[in-house]
């Protein structure tokens, strides 16, 4: 099987990016901008949606997009943050991933304490991919001869690429262990210091169901295969999977080679020996869809977001999932207007927001001009994105600020890239524009996810205080039932959560739940 008719990459007439801005290493800018950070906090924060004082309004600083402009100050949810490229330290050209798409980024918590013996600070975890195109080599900036070429599915990888965050220096690892088969269009998510990677699509057609893990606690990472009991989610590719509750592995949607599925599994990584377990969640939940986002909020929240359907068209709704306390679990479609339908796109939490970048329309068309990057602002139940708060939907628009226009705005127009966030940090590589194979690293910063944090923390504290038999919160924290004007009941201990509950503060550095090596298999199938 060398291609797959679904995974046709989406051409845009690309032209040639001019003026593309540098980064040094991401943790320096961060620590540049510190004093900034601290005139944001000078003043206690109200209740999310309460008018800002006058402090911080004066701190409220206009996107760098609109830097040299007469500023005006933000009032509400701060806009969507714009990229840069890093310019990451490669000592030998292996050591770097290259041009590829449908690959995935991970997170990955330090290891001990910093300063101490045995210390790893965090980690990006790259893997696999696709490296070429047909009738494309695969090389960055040359554009494939045929514009809605196939990706080589021959050229996908089982490449394992490690970013240090702190010294700021890509380095190709080889772990001990059986590696899982060359994919592309695969899932990937954290489970502490493991990265547990599952499906995808490769040369021999749809990848096995398996569940394998990456352990990274250790000096030398060691692949195992997880031994899970009874049915499961079968092979398919382009779904999405994240941990829920710091203990669900979820997995949603895709296409099993036929067609887009819209079936949910959770797997409760509490509970021996692992299992699968189909869901059958309450509520208005996604249609069956393909090449979709999950993210999961660190109170155990998950957004699905975008997507494509079974008639090839994209989609711009979201929707939270969580788990009630009595063990059901229920659907609902989140809050405001999405600037932009998109698949293919990528999407990540920090604190309260989801940040959405790129993706495809169909057609050969790109998602672009201000709605390439995108937040939902889940405290506020807001899209905003580089320009402003949405309140209407961008489709139609894309042309305004295209190729040509603002260059941090260019930087973020791909599809097929990956994402993922340490601390404020929201990290972007590689993907596919215009036939082209992208190999860039870009980073933002969300100045604001401190700040909604402290917000919708503030405001729960109030809500708490005066509804404590209530057990519920006001809807305008999270997601309600528009219908009923209702949120859902309150969050429990078991990794149950309410759609409207506060972000809690990141976990970065807590060891979840763990994908126990008890179960590991070093050969053959589950």
């Amino acid at each position: 099987m060398d291609e797959d008719s679904s995974m046709v990459p989406e051409t845009d007439h690309d032209q040639n990016q001019n003026g593309a801005s540098q980064s040094s290493a991401p943790m320096e800018r961060e620590q540049q901008q510190q004093n900034q950070q601290l005139e944001n906090q000078a003043s206690p924060p109200g209740p999310v949606g309460s008018a800002p004082t006058s402090a911080q309004q004066q701190s409220a600083a206009a996107p760098p997009a609109t830097q040299g402009q007469p500023q005006t100050p933000v009032v509400g949810p701060r806009w969507a943050p714009t990229y840069s490229v890093v310019n990451a330290i490669i000592e030998k050209k292996e050591d770097g991933p290259g041009p590829r798409c449908g690959h995935t980024l991970t997170a990955v918590a330090a290891v001990g304490e910093e300063g101490t013996p045995g210390y790893i600070g965090p980690r990006l975890i790259l893997f696999g991919g696709a490296t070429a195109l047909e009738g494309n080599s695969g090389a960055s900036g040359t554009p494939s001869s045929a514009g809605s070429a196939g990706i080589r599915l021959a050229g996908a990888t089982a490449d394992v690429h490690c970013y240090d965050v702190l010294s700021n220096k890509w380095s190709r690892i080889t772990p001990f262990g059986e590696p899982p088969t060359p994919r592309a269009a695969h899932v990937a998510t954290a489970v502490g210091t493991m990265v547990v990677i599952q499906g995808g699509i490769g040369p021999a057609g749809l990848s096995a169901e398996d569940l394998h893990v990456l352990d990274l606690t250790q000096q030398r990472p060691r692949w195992h295969r997880v031994v899970v009991q009874g049915p499961g989610p079968g092979p398919r590719y382009g779904h999405v999977m994240a941990l829920v509750g710091q203990r669900y592995l979820m997995a949603i949607g895709g296409n099993d080679g036929k067609r887009p599925l819209a079936d949910v599994w959770a797997l409760d990584t509490a509970a021996k020996p692992y299992e699968w377990r189909k869901l059958e969640p309450e509520g208005e939940g996604p249609p069956p869809c393909m090449y979709a986002t999950a993210s999961a909020r660190s109170d155990g929240l998950l957004l699905l977001c975008g997507g494509r359907d079974a008639n090839s068209v994209p989609l711009a709704s979201a929707y939270g999932l969580a788990k009630h306390r009595d063990g059901r679990w229920e659907w609902a479609i989140a809050p405001g207007v999405s600037p932009s339908p998109r698949y293919q796109h990528a999407a990540v939490f920090v604190n309260a927001r989801l940040h959405v970048s790129g993706g495809a329309l169909g057609g050969g068309r790109m998602v672009e001009d201000s709605s390439s990057v995108a937040v939902l602002d889940t405290a506020a139940g807001v899209w905003c994105d580089t320009k402003s708060v949405v309140t209407s939907p961008r489709t139609g628009r894309y042309s305004a600020d295209a190729a040509g226009g603002d260059a941090s705005v260019e930087l973020t127009r791909r599809c097929r890239h990956a994402a993922a966030a340490v601390g404020d940090l929201i990290f972007i590589y590689g993907g596919l524009r215009g036939g082209v194979l992208l190999d860039d690293l870009l980073v933002a910063e969300d100045l604001a996810a401190a700040e909604t944090t402290a917000a919708a923390s503030h405001a729960a504290a109030a809500a708490a205080a005066s509804n404590v038999n209530a057990g519920r919160l006001p809807g305008r924290y999270g997601f309600g039932d528009e219908r009923e004007r209702q949120t859902m009941p309150e969050a429990a201990p078991d990794g149950a959560v309410v759609l409207g509950s506060p972000v809690a503060p990141p976990v970065n550095g807590d060891m979840y739940t763990d994908i126990s090596t008890e179960n590991a298999m070093l050969q053959g199938s589950r």
